[in-house]
């Protein structure tokens, strides 16, 4: 057997064992063949021997260079930390409360939107959300033997708010059942509104509420304070008949449909120069529906001298409080 046949065949046995990750150079081949060539020169009784002790010799050569170079790189992987990621990623876990996109569909040549998915799924607006605002929902549920559920809302940080408990009405749509709503929600965020059937989960759908005041509503509610300050004759009955007035809507709580709780910065100035009377002040309108049209019920402003700032806070809610403390 030549050397290089007889290096290969020990390499390979050398592969079964701790060794096998161990790189065969050249030169450990060549020191191979010498120490085999030096056992070639003993007598004819050891030259049967040359081959193992020449194995045994490479084995204990390897197991050297193994020895040597392994602990370190070992020490030094164990030393390094490992990452849990790939560089530049974040651990994170997945969001999984998220404002549903809106859907169309098509049903007896009938075409409606909304948002979820069966067994639940509601029609409204979700851009109108804003807090302390009722929104028209429109539930559409699916599955038999719903009579009664309930609607609660859980927003991301836990908080829970009850938003009642409906009958069912009949078919609409694709749906086997329906339920009207008016839905306000107190702050801003995302919330997962939850239809409940005798306390069992049958479905439910993510909203996002903004901050701040609809368009619809400050559409709805401007023009009839501006109306009323201009024509106001008992608390704003010793200024002139011909006003301007400015406002600042700060906040409006829309409980259902027929109420409004407006609070606002306003100014109500004369026209004519000659009249040095008017009022800055903030204030609170209660507008409700009268069968008819909306109106101003009543009008609240905080009390005047050392009772301002205790009145104020009574009247006020804080998110409100913080804006008129930033436009002092």
């Amino acid at each position: 057997m030549d050397d290089n046949r007889w290096i290969a065949n020990l390499k390979d046995r050398a592969d079964q064992t701790v060794l096998r990750n161990v790189h065969f150079t050249e030169a450990m081949k060549n020191g191979v063949r010498e120490r085999i060539r030096q056992k070639g020169r003993l007598p004819i009784v050891w030259k049967r021997f040359a081959l193992p002790v020449a194995g045994l010799l490479l084995v204990v050569w390897l197991w050297s260079s193994f020895s040597l170079s392994g602990p370190t790189s070992q020490g030094e992987r164990a030393g390094k930390p490992v990452p849990e990621l790939l560089p530049g990623g974040q651990l994170t876990s997945p969001d999984l409360w998220k404002p549903m996109p809106q859907h169309s569909a098509t049903y007896l040549e009938q075409t409606f939107s909304y948002i979820g998915e069966k067994p639940v799924r509601a029609m409204t607006d979700p851009n109108e959300l804003y807090e302390g605002q009722t929104q028209r929902f429109i539930w559409l549920l699916n599955g038999s033997g719903l009579s009664q559920v309930e609607i609660v809302a859980y927003r991301t940080d836990g908080k829970r708010v009850e938003l009642g408990s409906y009958q069912v009405m009949g078919p609409l749509h694709d749906a086997t059942g329906h339920v009207p709503t008016g839905i306000a929600l107190p702050d801003p965020g995302v919330w997962k509104l939850q239809v409940l059937a005798q306390g069992k989960h049958v479905g439910q759908v993510f909203v996002e509420v903004k901050k701040g005041i609809s368009p619809a509503n400050r559409d709805l509610v401007e023009p009839i304070i501006r109306n009323y300050l201009e024509t106001e004759g008992k608390q704003l009955g010793i200024m002139a008949a011909d006003r301007q007035v400015t406002l600042e809507v700060l906040g409006v709580d829309a409980p259902d449909a027929e109420r409004r709780t407006v609070y606002a910065w306003v100014n109500v100035l004369s026209k004519n120069p000659l009249h040095s009377s008017g009022v800055s002040a903030p204030m609170v309108f209660h507008i409700v529906y009268d069968g008819q049209k909306y109106r101003v019920q009543s009008m609240q402003m905080p009390e005047d001298g050392n009772r301002y700032m205790s009145s104020l806070q009574k009247l006020f809610p804080p998110k409100v409080l913080e804006q008129l403390e930033n436009n002092r």
